[in-house]
C-alpha cells in the first residue's frame, strides 16, 4: 500500500492539489494509494475529486508499505517536542515501519527546521528510513542531488489540467495574481502602476480563496498575469496562466526557470520591483498597439504548457517512479 501524507488544510494549495493527483494516477493503474489525512472524512473540496482517503488515526502501516511524506514535515522532524496537529500527524506517520519517500515538491524548504549548527547532520531526507525523494523541476534535482549525494532522487513533471486551464484568445483588459507570497511585492507594482495611471480602464484581480474552476475562469478573461512567487519548486500558477493564453510577467521563483522563456512571457529579476512594473507599463502600452503580436506570444506559451506538461507525461513519471520503488531499484 502507498500512502501520501497530507495536511488537512481545504486552502487552495497547488502541492496538495498534486497530492491528490499522485494517489489518483496510481489507483487508476494498479497501485493501491490513498490520501493519508489526520482527521476522519476530511477531504478537500477546493477542488473537484473522488480520490480515495484514509484516516491517520485508523490506518495501520506495516513495514511493506510505503509512506510518501512531504518535505516542509522537516520542521516537525527536526523539533519533535512541537504539539500542534500537523506535528503530531507527521510524528505519528514516522514512527511507523513503513518505508519513507519524501515528496519534495519546494525544495527550498528541504532544511525548514535545520540550525546553523555545523555538526548537526540530521534531516527527514537521510533518515535510515528513507528510502528517495520525489522532486518536480529540473531545479528541485539539482538542489538535492547536490545536497545529499546519496540520495535516491526523482524526477516527476507536474501537469497542468489543460481541461480545466484552457487557451482563451478573447481577453478583457484584465490582470490578476495570487498575492499569497510576497504580498508586498504586488502592493508595490500595483501602486507604482495605478499613480503613473497606467492602469485606467483595467481591472485587477487578486486570486485569493478561489476554487481550482473560479481560478482558471479569472486567468481565461485575464490578458496579463503577475507572478510573485519565490521561492518556488515549479511554481503551478503561472504555468497554468501560460496555459489559459496570458501574458505571464514576473518572477520564476527557481522552479519555473525552466518554462519561463523569454519568447513567450517575461521573465523578471526577484526583487526587481521597478523593472517589473516598467515592464507590465511597456506590456500594457503594447496591447493598445501590437495586441496582435501578444496574442501571438500568448499562444507560444500555451501550447509549450500543452506539449511539456501534460497528463501523459506526468503519468509516465509517477508510474515510473513506483515501478523502481516497488522493485527495490534504489
Amino acid at each position: 500500500m502507498i500512502y501520501y501524507l497530507c495536511p488537512d488544510n481545504n486552502e487552495p494549495v497547488g502541492g496538495v492539489r498534486k497530492i491528490y493527483t499522485h494517489v489518483d494516477i496510481l489507483n487508476e493503474n494498479g497501485y493501491p494509494a490513498y490520501v493519508l489525512h489526520q482527521k476522519k472524512n476530511f477531504r478537500c473540496d477546493w477542488f473537484r475529486n473522488t480520490t480515495a482517503i484514509a484516516c491517520l488515526k485508523k490506518t495501520t502501516i506495516t513495514e511493506e508499505d510505503f509512506i510518501v511524506i512531504p518535505e516542509f514535515y522537516n520542521l516537525a522532524y527536526m523539533n519533535p517536542s512541537r504539539r500542534d496537529d500537523a506535528s503530531k500527524a507527521f510524528l505519528t506517520a514516522a514512527a511507523s515501519p513503513g518505508q519513507k519517500v519524501i515528496f519534495n515538491q519546494n525544495t527550498y524548504y528541504t532544511f525548514y527546521g535545520d540550525s546553523f549548527d555545523i555538526d548537526d547532520l540530521r534531516n527527514m531526507h537521510i533518515d535510515d528510513h528513507t528510502v528517495a525523494a520525489m522532486v518536480v523541476s529540473e531545479d528541485g534535482e539539482m538542489f538535492l542531488r547536490h545536497a545529499f549525494p546519496g540520495l535516491t532522487v526523482m524526477r516527476i513533471h507536474n501537469s497542468i489540467n489543460t481541461g480545466i486551464f484552457s487557451y482563451e484568445g478573447k481577453k478583457k483588459n484584465q490582470i490578476c495574481f495570487m498575492p499569497r507570497k510576497n504580498r508586498d511585492h504586488a502592493l508595490n507594482v500595483i501602486n507604482l502602476l495605478k499613480y503613473r495611471g497606467v492602469l485606467e480602464g483595467f481591472t485587477v484581480v487578486p486570486i485569493e480563496g478561489k476554487t481550482e474552476a473560479q481560478t482558471s475562469e479569472i486567468m481565461k478573461e485575464s490578458l496579463i498575469f503577475l507572478s510573485f512567487g519565490y521561492p518556488e519548486g515549479f511554481s503551478l500558477p503561472p504555468a497554468e496562466a501560460m496555459a489559459c493564453g496570458c501574458i505571464v510577467i514576473g518572477y520564476h521563483g527557481m522552479g519555473g526557470k525552466e518554462y519561463f522563456n523569454p519568447d513567450f512571457c517575461y521573465p523578471i529579476e526577484t526583487g526587481s520591483i521597478l523593472e517589473f512594473a516598467r515592464t507590465v507599463e511597456e506590456v500594457i502600452r503594447a496591447s493598445w498597439t501590437s495586441s496582435d503580436l501578444l496574442q501571438e506570444k500568448a499562444l507560444k506559451g500555451s501550447s509549450f504548457i500543452r506539449e511539456h506538461y501534460s497528463s501523459a507525461i506526468e503519468k509516465k513519471d509517477v508510474l515510473s517512479v513506483w515501478d523502481t520503488l516497488h522493485a527495490g531499484m534504489f
